[in-house]
C-alpha cells in the first residue's frame, strides 16, 4: 500500500516537473523569435496579432474537438448496440476449422453463405442510416465478432433441445439416458471425457459413425475413440461406463439414420455441448443430476464392480452348489449360462474364457477329463432349457452344405420346438437363438440374428411344402386350360404375391381337414425359392409364366 502511495507522489512531481519545463519552453522559444526580429516591425507585429488571438484561436479548436469527440462517442454507442440488436435477430456463428457459418433461427442450425451475411450486415447498415459514414469498419468488427462465435457454444433453445432428444428417444427408453448420451458427446466434442470409455452395441456404434462425421466436418474432433464394443484386458475397469440401447434401434435403416444425422447434426452437437457445459461432465451428470437410479447403476456397474465381485454375483444367481458330487455342469454349457448371465444384465463379456475358468475353479470342485473341465457337485435352474434344446436339435436338425441358401428363421424354430415333445420347457426366441450361436456357431450360419442357414428340420421340410402347393396348381391350372381350350400361345403370367396367397389358402385348408397344424413358409421364403428354383419360367422380375410352366 505504501509502496502505490510512494509511486503516485513521484509520478504526479515527474509530470509536474514536465509541465513546467513545457511553459519555459514556450517562454524560450517566444523570447528567441522577438530577439530574432528585433528590428523586424512586420514580423513582431505578426508575433503580437497570433498572441492575442490564441485564446480565441484554442476555444474554437477545442469546440470543435468536443463536437468530433460527442459524435464519435455517439457512433461508437451506437455501434454497440448497432452489434448487440443485429445478433440477437440474426444469430450467426462461425467454425474456424472448416470456415463455414452457421445461422440458427430459433430451431435448428443451418450452414449459409458468408457472402449472404455480409449483404445482410452492409443492407441493415444502409437501411438504418446511422452508421452510414462507418458502414465498412462497422462490417468488419461484426464479422470479426462473428468469427469469435463458434456454433458448438451457442445456447440452443427449448425447442431445438426437445427436437434433439425425441429423436433419441428412438435409440434410449428413457430421458435421462439420452441426456447421459449428449452428454457423453460433449465431453468428447470438448475434450473432457476423462479417459473413459463406452461400451455401445453395433447398432448404436452406427449412429455414432455419422455423428462422428458431422463432427469432424464441423470441429476436426473425432469422438469415436471413446466408444468400444469389446473388452480389453488391458484397460482399467473402473473406466468402463455402460450405455443401454432400446431395442426399437434396430428396425431403423442406413439411409434414413444419415438423412436425419445429415438434417440435425449441427443441432445435436451444439445440444451436445451445452448439456457437457451444463453439467460439467457426462460422471457428474450420473451422481449430481440424474434422477433415474437405474440408470446411475447401470452405467456405473463395471466401475462400482470388481471381477470377484461380479462372479461372485453370477454365483448366487444361476448356480447351484449341492451336497454331493453326483450332478454336474460341463465347461460349455457353464459358459453359455455365463454369457446368458452377462446377457439378462445387458453387460458385455469382461473376461477372457481362460480367465472365467480360473475364477469358478476357486468357488467350485472340478476335474478334467481328456481336457475337457467339468465343474461337480453343482446344478443350475438354465440347465433344462439347454438340455431340452440340444436334444430337440439333435434329434430334428440336420445340418446341410447347399448353394440353394435355404433357411429357418428363428420363430419357426421356435414354433416347431413348441410342437414336439420338448414343448413343456419353455425358451423364446431369444434364449434359442443365444443357444445356437454358443452351441452351433461352428456348423451354421447366422444371418442378422434372425436366419439360421442351411439346415433342414425333420418336422418341416419347407421345400416339399412348397413343391406339393406347386404341383398342384400345375395340375389344376392344366385342367383349367383343358376345359377352356385355350391356346397355348396366349401369354399367361401370375404374380408372386398371388401365387404366395394361393399357397397360403392351399395349407390353411388343408390344416382344417387334417386337424392338424401345419407350418407356412414367409412370403420372403417363398420367392426366393421360386428364384432358385423357376428361374426360366419368371417374367417381369416377380411373375410366373404359366403356360411356359405348364409344357415341362
Amino acid at each position: 500500500m505504501e509502496s502505490n502511495i510512494e509511486s503516485n507522489i513521484e509520478s504526479n512531481i515527474e509530470s509536474n516537473i514536465e509541465e513546467k519545463n513545457n511553459i519555459t519552453n514556450y517562454y524560450t522559444i517566444i523570447e528567441n523569435l522577438l530577439v530574432v526580429y528585433e528590428k523586424n516591425d512586420y514580423i513582431k507585429n505578426k508575433i503580437h496579432n497570433l498572441l492575442i488571438s490564441l485564446p480565441e484561436f484554442a476555444e474554437q479548436e477545442n469546440k470543435k474537438y468536443e463536437e468530433r469527440l460527442a459524435k464519435f462517442n455517439e457512433l461508437l454507442s451506437e455501434q454497440d448496440n448497432f452489434f448487440k440488436i443485429f445478433l440477437s435477430k440474426h444469430q450467426y456463428y462461425y467454425m474456424p476449422f472448416n470456415n463455414i457459418y452457421y445461422e440458427y433461427n430459433g430451431k435448428t442450425f443451418k450452414t449459409i453463405n458468408g457472402d449472404n451475411i455480409y449483404y445482410k450486415l452492409l443492407s441493415t447498415i444502409t437501411d438504418e442510416g446511422k452508421l452510414i459514414q462507418w458502414k465498412h469498419k462497422t462490417k468488419q468488427i461484426m464479422i470479426k465478432k462473428i468469427k469469435e462465435r463458434p456454433v458448438i457454444k451457442a445456447m440452443p433453445e427449448t425447442e431445438t433441445i426437445q427436437s434433439v432428444i425425441n429423436f433419441l428417444k428412438t435409440f434410449f427408453e428413457t430421458k435421462a439416458e439420452v441426456k447421459y448420451f449428449l452428454t457423453i458427446i460433449g465431453d468428447c466434442i470438448l475434450k473432457k471425457n476423462n479417459n473413459n470409455l463406452y461400451f455401445v452395441s453395433s447398432s448404436l456404434k452406427k449412429l455414432l459413425g455419422f455423428i462422428d462425421s458431422v463432427c469432424y466436418i464441423t470441429t476436426g474432433n473425432t469422438i469415436l475413440n471413446n466408444f468400444i464394443t469389446k473388452y480389453h484386458d488391458s484397460h482399467n475397469l473402473s473406466n468402463y461406463r455402460l450405455l443401454k440401447i432400446s431395442d426399437s434401434s434396430e428396425g431403423i435403416s442406413y439411409d434414413i439414420l444419415k438423412n436425419i444425422i445429415t438434417d440435425i447434426g449441427i443441432d445435436l452437437l451444439v445440444v451436445a455441448s451445452h448439456y457437457s457445459e451444463r453439467y460439467t461432465n457426462a460422471d457428474n451428470y450420473l451422481h449430481f443430476s440424474c434422477d433415474n437410479n437405474q440408470v446411475k447403476d447401470y452405467s456405473l456397474y463395471l466401475s462400482n464392480n470388481n471381477i470377484e465381485n461380479i462372479v461372485s454375483n453370477f454365483m448366487s444367481c444361476c448356480i447351484e452348489v449341492t451336497n454331493t458330487i453326483g450332478p454336474q455342469i460341463n465347461w460349455n454349457n457353464m459358459h453359455y449360462i455365463w454369457k446368458q448371465y452377462m446377457s439378462s444384465l445387458n453387460i458385455p463379456n469382461i473376461l477372457y474364457t481362460n480367465n472365467l475358468q480360473q475364477y469358478l475353479m476357486k468357488y467350485i470342485q472340478f476335474i478334467n477329463e481328456d481336457n475337457h473341465l467339468i465343474f461337480i457337485g453343482v446344478t443350475s435352474k438354465y440347465l433344462p432349457n439347454v438340455s431340452s434344446f440340444l436334444s430337440f436339435w439333435d434329434k430334428y436338425i440336420t445340418v446341410e452344405e447347399s448353394d440353394k441358401e435355404y433357411d429357418y428363421e428363428i420363430d419357426e424354430l421356435c414354433a416347431l420346438y413348441k410342437s414336439s415333445e420338448y414343448k413343456n420347457v419353455s425358451i423364446n426366441d431369444t434364449t434359442m437363438i443365444n443357444m445356437i450361436i454358443h452351441y452351433f456357431y461352428q456348423s451354421v450360419d447366422i444371418i442378422e440374428k434372425k436366419y439360421i442357414t442351411n439346415i433342414k428340420c425333420s418336422l418341416w421340410n419347407k421345400e416339399d411344402d412348397i413343391n406339393e402347393y406347386l404341383n398342384y396348381f400345375k395340375n389344376l391350372s392344366s385342367d383349367k386350360q383343358t376345359k377352356k381350350n385355350d391356346s397355348k400361345n396366349d401369354t399367361y403370367l401370375i404374380s408372386f404375391d398371388d401365387l404366395y396367397q394361393k399357397y397360403r389358402t392351399y395349407f390353411r385348408s388343408k390344416s382344417i381337414v387334417e386337424k392338424k397344424q401345419i407350418f407356412i413358409v414367409s412370403k420372403q421364403y417363398f420367392e426366393k425359392y421360386l428364384l432358385i428354383n423357376l428361374s426360366k419360367f419368371i417374367k417381369f422380375d416377380k411373375f410366373l409364366d404359366v403356360n411356359i410352366y405348364l409344357d415341362i
